[in-house]
């Protein structure tokens, strides 16, 4: 039995070191075979500067630039634009010729015939300076996307009794598949041909274009959205930073801009914006409104020198619509982008001396002399908000909003419509 019993276990050693498990797990790593998107492709993605383009016509809103300045006094939040149609053809790799035409924003001129008589069209001639070696060395193609410089005429219609040259240095940026951005700043010359001096009197002047392109290139399936917006970007609160409206020259000095800080209320799609807005002018501008002083009485509504300033704090607590929606579908939290409704108070200040210059009556048949008179007001502005905001690569962003307020005057309240477009530089953390 012990024999047996031995001879069990020697079979059962013998087999267990043979059928012992020999396998052995080895690690090793191994490279994507798809590399991760570089910046300069995901540049080229976004501003198409590969696809070859000669014709293009764009429709935007043109900040900063009118063909008559309108006073802060009358300011409804676009704060001197206008809608601008253009159209640009390249006729060589540097160079291309335009036309373009512009109409003041509707909410800032009474009457609305005024507005018709005061539409500006023009020509410009611009030479993308860098084109020539970004095409050379493969970068680019012949397209609308680079820096330029450039020189052009304008006039006004139907009068045609102001023109004006300018020389503007910039840098214009078609995205995706409908998209262009075109900031510059340069100098202009009111009346170049009725004045000896070609070299005095020029105004420093900055302008922002933004808006929609149609042209010849070839469209691309599916834009890369995301590259542009940054989809992907957690923003819990950010400093924002308006682009400056700049203006110096004899007959018009102005500086505008504004500061934001705006804050997520913790994890809910809940924030609030915190803005103050500076603007600050010195300039023949049209000023209308109903005035009691001591030399006016009623309605005014004149071409009229003006030094203003305007300061505005508001607080807007925002609801973000679409922070719900982008959790459930597993994507990033918060990005401080999208529609958002909510609500807008603000406390405004404005101070300034206007004179009307002397002129003669045709109906009176005198020539009334020049008088001066002050404007002083405070409000406190309440009412609901609606707007979009959407962050730009790293440090870009657009804010448009419109509000419909109740106004604290000295009589009674009354309702007021105002708007607001910014764009700027946001920094978030």
């Amino acid at each position: 039995m012990i024999k047996w019993y031995l001879l069990l276990v020697g079979v059962v050693i013998a087999v267990d070191a043979v059928c012992q498990e020999n396998t052995q797990i080895i690690f090793t790593e191994e490279y994507d075979s798809l590399p991760p998107v570089r910046f300069i492709d995901r540049y080229e993605n976004i501003f198409m500067n590969k696809i070859p383009t000669k014709n293009i016509f764009k429709f935007g809103i043109s900040q900063y630039q009118q063909s008559t300045p309108f006073a802060l006094y009358n300011d409804k939040g676009f704060k001197n634009s206008a809608a601008q149609l253009s159209y640009e053809h390249k006729f060589a790799p540097q160079f291309s010729i335009g036309i373009f035409g512009q109409v003041p924003l509707v909410g800032n001129a009474i009457p609305l015939s005024w507005i018709f008589e005061n539409i500006a069209v023009g020509g410009q001639l611009r030479w993308y300076y860098d084109m020539k070696g970004r095409i050379a060395s493969g970068r680019s193609a012949n397209n609308f996307t680079g820096n330029y410089a450039a020189i052009e005429y304008t006039t006004i219609l139907p009068t045609n009794n102001r023109q004006w040259l300018a020389l503007r240095t910039g840098f214009q940026r078609r995205f995706l598949n409908n998209g262009f951005l075109d900031l510059s700043l340069g100098l202009r010359k009111n009346d170049p041909f009725q004045q000896k001096n070609l070299f005095t009197n020029w105004n420093l002047f900055t302008e922002i274009n933004l808006g929609v392109a149609l042209g010849d290139w070839k469209r691309t399936a599916k834009p890369l959205l995301c590259d542009l917006i940054r989809c992907d970007q957690q923003v819990n609160q950010h400093f924002k930073i308006q682009i400056p409206d700049l203006k110096f020259g004899k007959l018009q000095k102005a500086f505008g801009t504004s500061f934001a800080y705006e804050v997520l209320l913790g994890r809910t799609p809940i924030s609030f914006n915190f803005q103050y807005d500076l603007n600050l002018q010195n300039a023949f501008n049209y000023l209308h409104g109903r005035f009691k002083t001591d030399w006016h009485n009623g309605w005014y509504a004149y071409e009229t020198k003006s030094k203003e300033q305007a300061h505005t704090i508001s607080i807007q607590p925002r609801f973000y619509m679409n922070e719900r929606r982008k959790l459930r579908l597993g994507s990033v939290g918060s990005t401080l982008s999208g529609i958002y409704g909510g609500i807008n108070s603000e406390y405004a200040v404005y101070r300034g001396t206007h004179t009307r210059p002397s002129r003669w009556d045709d109906l009176l048949k005198i020539n009334l002399r020049e008088f001066s008179f002050k404007i002083k007001s405070e409000n406190f502005r309440a009412g609901p908000l609606l707007g979009i905001q959407q962050r730009l690569f790293k440090n870009g962003y657009v804010d448009l909003n419109a509000s419909c307020n109740y106004e604290k005057q000295p009589e009674r309240w009354i309702l007021r419509l105002r708007a607001n477009l910014t764009v700027g530089f946001a920094f978030s953390t």
